[in-house]
C-alpha cells in the first residue's frame, strides 16, 4: 500500500468537502482531484464503519485507472466499484444497485449537464449520504441541476497551481492551413445541409435534443432529424480534420519541434523535446498523421481505445521518448490519463468545447519537476475559415 501523502491545496479541499457532504471539488488539469476523492473516502471509512465508494467516471479507460487508484491506496475491492457514465444511467431505476453505496463520486461532473440521460444520475446522487462532484470545468449556470445538487465549495485555479510550482505555463501556437477547392466546395455544401438540419430540428441536436426531437423523421429526407444532422456535422469535422494541408504542415513542426531543421524553435527552453504528442478526436486523422511522418523517417506509434492495456502502458511508460519521439494519441487522451513527462504537444484536429481543450492541455500540466521553470508548448493545426477557428479563441485562457 502506498502512502496518500496530499498538497496543502488538497487538504483544504477534503477539509470543504467533509464539511458539506455534497458538493463539487473544481480543480485545474494535474491538481490531482482522484486523490482528494480517495482521501475523502479514506476519511470516511475512519469515520463510519461501513463506508462503500460508487465512481461514475466517462470512459472504460478510466474506470481501469480508477480501480487501480484504490488498490495502490488500500481499498478492499469489497469498499469499491467503478462505472462508467452510460451504465450508471442504465441502472437509475435499479434501487438495488444504488443501496449498496454510501458515497458516490461523480467523476468529470460536468457530463451530468449532456442531456437529460445523464441528468437521471442525480437522483441516486440525492439520495446517497455522501456524494461528490470532480471537475475542472464543471458547468457555470447557477441554475444546472448538476450544480444545485453538487454545488462547487472548493476551488483550486490553474493560475494557483502554476504560482505554487504544480503546473507548467503554456504558449498556444495557432497554426492556421487553406483547405483545398474540392475541400471547400464540400465544406460549404455541408454547411448549407447542417443549418437546415438545425433548423429542422428547433435548433438542437444530439445530446442537447429533446425526446420528440430525437425521434422525428425529417420530411424532406425521410430520415431520422437527429441522426441525420449527427452524421452531417460528423463529416464536417471529418473533412476538416483531415485536411491534406494539415499533414503537409505537421511534417514541418515536427521537423522543427524536435530540432532537425531551423524551421521552427524548439521549443524555448534550450533543446529539443525528446517526446511529444500529436491529439485528434479522429482515428482515421491519426492513421494518417502516423502514414506521413513514418514514411518521411520518424518513428511515431498510434495509441487509440482499442489498443491492449499493456501495450499502451508500454508504450506510455516504457518506449516513448526512447524507442520513439512522437505519440499519436485520440480520445484516450482526453479526461484524467496521465503520462510521462511531456512539454509540447499539437492538436490536428478541433474539438466541439473549451471544456475539451482545457481537459487536453492538462495533459501538458502535470506535476513534474522537470517542468519546473519550464513553458510547455501546444501548437493548434486549424483550417482558416472553418469552425476550427474557435480553437483559437480559448487560446488567452490557457496562456
Amino acid at each position: 500500500m502506498t502512502d496518500l501523502i496530499l498538497r496543502p491545496y488538497q487538504v483544504e479541499a477534503v477539509k470543504a468537502f467533509l464539511a458539506s457532504g455534497h458538493a463539487t471539488i473544481k480543480a485545474a488539469p494535474g491538481a490531482g482531484k482522484t486523490v482528494i476523492a480517495i482521501a475523502i473516502a479514506r476519511a470516511l471509512r475512519e469515520s463510519s464503519p461501513v463506508i462503500c465508494t460508487l465512481v461514475i467516471t466517462p470512459t472504460v479507460d478510466l474506470v481501469r485507472q480508477w480501480e487501480g487508484f484504490f488498490e495502490k491506496y488500500g481499498f478492499d475491492s469489497a469498499e469499491y466499484r467503478v462505472v462508467t457514465y452510460a451504465l450508471a444511467a442504465r441502472r437509475v431505476d435499479q434501487p438495488e444497485f444504488w443501496g449498496g453505496f454510501n458515497f458516490i463520486v461523480a467523476d468529470e461532473v460536468h457530463h451530468l449537464a449532456e442531456g437529460p440521460v445523464f441528468m437521471y444520475i442525480l437522483m441516486p446522487i440525492i439520495d446517497a449520504p455522501y456524494a461528490l462532484g470532480l471537475s475542472a470545468t464543471p458547468p457555470t449556470d447557477p441554475e444546472n441541476a448538476a450544480l444545485r445538487v453538487l454545488p462547487v465549495v472548493y476551488e483550486y485555479t490553474l493560475d494557483e497551481a502554476r504560482e505554487q510550482g504544480y503546473a507548467a505555463p503554456v504558449e498556444v501556437r495557432p497554426v492556421g492551413i487553406q483547405l483545398t477547392d474540392e475541400e471547400r466546395e464540400r465544406y460549404n455544401e455541408l454547411s448549407v445541409l447542417i443549418r437546415a438540419a438545425v433548423n429542422r430540428a428547433g435548433g438542437n441536436l444530439g445530446r442537447a435534443a429533446t425526446i420528440p426531437v430525437a425521434t422525428r423523421t425529417d420530411p424532406e429526407t425521410g430520415k431520422n432529424v437527429n441522426v441525420y444532422g449527427g452524421q452531417l456535422m460528423t463529416e464536417r469535422k471529418q473533412l476538416v480534420a483531415g485536411a491534406e494541408a494539415k499533414f503537409e504542415k505537421l511534417e514541418e513542426l515536427v521537423y522543427g519541434i524536435l530540432g532537425l531543421t531551423d524551421q521552427v524553435p524548439p521549443n524555448g527552453n534550450g533543446e529539443p523535446p525528446t517526446r511529444l504528442f500529436v491529439w485528434s478526436e479522429f482515428v482515421n486523422a491519426l492513421e494518417k498523421a502516423k502514414e506521413t511522418l513514418n514514411r518521411n523517417g520518424f518513428i511515431a506509434e498510434l495509441v487509440t481505445g482499442q489498443t491492449p492495456k499493456a501495450e499502451r502502458r508500454r508504450l506510455l511508460t516504457e518506449a516513448w521518448g526512447r524507442d520513439f519521439p512522437v505519440l499519436l494519441i485520440a480520445r484516450i487522451g482526453e479526461e484524467g490519463l496521465d503520462y510521462p513527462e511531456v512539454d509540447t504537444g499539437i492538436i490536428i484536429a478541433g474539438a466541439k468545447t473549451l471544456r475539451q481543450n482545457i481537459q487536453r492541455v492538462g495533459r501538458l500540466l502535470r506535476l513534474n519537476p522537470s517542468l519546473r521553470g519550464k513553458v510547455a508548448k501546444l501548437y493548434i493545426l486549424f483550417a482558416s475559415n472553418t469552425i476550427e477557428e474557435r480553437l483559437i479563441e480559448i487560446a488567452d485562457t490557457l496562456t
